[in-house]
């Protein structure tokens, strides 16, 4: 399949802010197209390339045999630290991660990611690892379903939708995007915004599937120690869920004490381990949306790790 020319999202003030230079090592845990590993390159870095996406990966192999400081893995981030260990790296100068799922993926039906082009119930980033979204309906009640829909898609209707979704599957597994488009519309009144409500349905399934929230928190974790003193993390988010646990990471971990106020001394142990750099998330230019308009959503924040003192945790 042929794709339209990629320009990354947010490129300049992502190096603006990770201060890539020559000798420096730098890990692109959302591979992808692999334009932000390219411009981390073009300034001398050296890149490891993460990615679950088995097209995503040979495309980082593909480039790294004209590249030879591009290094490519098709691991999950959340195994940073394992990702580190098997390239023989110490800790990084720098993290980006560009989350949620790319136009590539998107442009696929085969993955299951869009229902605007039927395909198979999927929504996996790795297709040959966990169980897909077709599975995961077939397995959830209807009280959960609507916690997923409601926790991970913010829909108001969740719990009209789960009766619906859980209604269908009952009498017909649901196991295309065009079944599960189809339940959704049928179950909606008239007026209703269709297309937005079926992508907060597709993103709330997409996020369970891929325990995404949880491989997040994962690595940012880790980035405090897998990237070194003065490295810098980098974090595009495209929907609140997931802008807000990295702004709520950025509020914990910039403190020196998490007890609560009417605590006088510290008993937490608790010490700043990075610095913001991004007062507020840095958005796309009118300019970048109009030629990307996946940049509209993208919210950009990125933090400074500090060194490790006596009495400094990670916890």
């Amino acid at each position: 399949m042929t794709h339209r020319p990629h320009v990354p999202v947010l490129r300049d003030e992502i190096l603006g802010l990770l201060a890539p230079g020559p000798g420096r090592r730098y890990v692109d845990g959302t591979f992808g197209f692999g334009g932000h590993a390219e411009s981390l390159l073009e300034a001398g870095a050296d890149v490891l390339g993460l990615d679950l996406d088995e097209e995503a990966v040979v495309a980082c192999r593909r480039i790294s045999t004209d590249r030879p400081r591009l290094h490519c893995q098709r691991r999950s981030f959340r195994d940073l630290a394992g990702a580190l260990t098997a390239v023989g790296w110490p800790p990084v100068d720098g993290l980006l991660l560009d989350l949620g799922v790319s136009s590539r993926q998107l442009d696929e039906p085969a993955k299951g990611f869009s229902y605007r082009a039927d395909g198979p119930l999927d929504l996996r980033f790795n297709q040959d690892e966990g169980r897909p979204a077709h599975a995961l309906l077939a397995e959830t009640d209807e009280t959960e379903l609507a916690r997923i829909l409601r926790d991970f898609g913010e829909e108001r209707g969740a719990r009209a939708l789960a009766r619906a979704i859980q209604a269908a599957e009952r009498t017909e597994p649901l196991r295309t995007t065009a079944q599960l488009a189809a339940v959704v519309r049928d179950a909606l009144p008239d007026g209703a915004p269709l297309s937005a409500i079926l992508s907060r349905v597709f993103q709330a399934l997409r996020i369970v599937v891929n325990d995404e929230l949880g491989a997040l928190r994962d690595v940012l974790a880790q980035s405090l120690t897998q990237v070194a003193p003065g490295g810098r993390v980098a974090v595009v988010a495209y929907h609140s869920l997931e802008d807000r646990l990295v702004k709520q990471w950025l509020d914990r971990e910039r403190r020196d004490c998490l007890c609560p106020p009417e605590v006088l001394d510290c008993r937490c142990g608790h010490r700043a381990r990075l610095r913001p750099l991004t007062r507020r998330p840095v958005t796309a230019s009118a300019l970048e949306i109009r030629g990307n308009p996946r940049a509209r959503s993208a919210r950009l924040r990125a933090a400074e790790i500090l060194p490790a003192v006596p009495g400094r945790s990670a916890s």
